[in-house]
């Protein structure tokens, strides 16, 4: 009889309405994530999804956005390695050095996509999750904050209502090139209400020195660095 340990999707993490069923984290996922480390200077979310959160999904197709993977990840932490993790601070007024124990439910704030339509101009423009992982890493190509924001809307674009008709067929290149010749006050308005469809995940954290007693406020603009540190 051969050696095995049967993988068990025996937690549920609920984001927004999807209910995603996982594993915790094994040795290998560890190990893995420990060597890209030591030999990739940075590793982006595309490669940190490949390598933390893929091989702990049953279902390994399922897309998400960036903050839903975000929120994952820290589902699959949690019940990996536990609901907190330690963090060390410099207090702001004293420069006493702070050590925190910290409840990730404590600190976090998430709110799910919202996609819907946004009518400008005679134009219906339907949003959506997009569609395939393939075109989400779509995103990793891209190489200017400019060019990553403009790719992210028009991938979430699943139709447009134009002059009574609707267009739900066309290529990724041919929504580009569309959605670049539109004049700007109506491309702005629909990016506008686009980013607030999105799902958004905050860390807030407001602590107090242990020995000045002045408050510090902690933000966090992506995932801590908690994994096995």
């Amino acid at each position: 009889m051969a050696l095995t340990y049967n993988k068990k999707y025996d937690n549920i993490a609920k984001i927004g309405n999807k209910e995603i069923k996982f594993k915790a984290w094994s040795t290998k996922n560890e190990k893995d994530y420990l060597i890209a480390v030591e030999a990739e200077e940075e590793i982006n979310d595309s490669r940190l999804y490949d390598l933390l959160i893929k091989p702990c999904l049953e279902d390994e197709d399922i897309v998400l956005s960036l903050n839903e993977q975000k929120m994952l990840m820290i589902e699959i932490r949690k019940k990996s390695l536990g609901h907190t993790f330690a963090m060390r601070y410099v207090c702001k007024k004293c420069k006493q050095v702070n050590d925190l124990d910290i409840d990730f439910d404590k600190i976090i704030k998430f709110s799910p996509d919202n996609f819907h339509s946004v009518i400008v101009d005679d134009m219906t423009f339907n949003f959506g999750p997009i569609a395939t992982d393939n075109l989400k890493r779509k995103l990793d190509d891209q190489e200017t904050n400019v060019d990553y924001a403009f790719t992210e809307m028009i991938l979430h674009i699943q139709s447009i209502e134009l002059e009574g008709k609707l267009e739900d067929t066309f290529t990724f290149t041919e929504l580009k090139d569309f959605m670049e010749e539109l004049p700007s006050f109506i491309f702005d308005k629909v990016y506008k209400d686009f980013q607030e469809m999105k799902s958004k995940l905050d860390f807030e954290l407001k602590t107090y020195c242990m020995v000045c007693n002045t408050e510090n406020e902690i933000e966090f603009d992506h995932i801590p660095n908690f994994l096995w540190t």
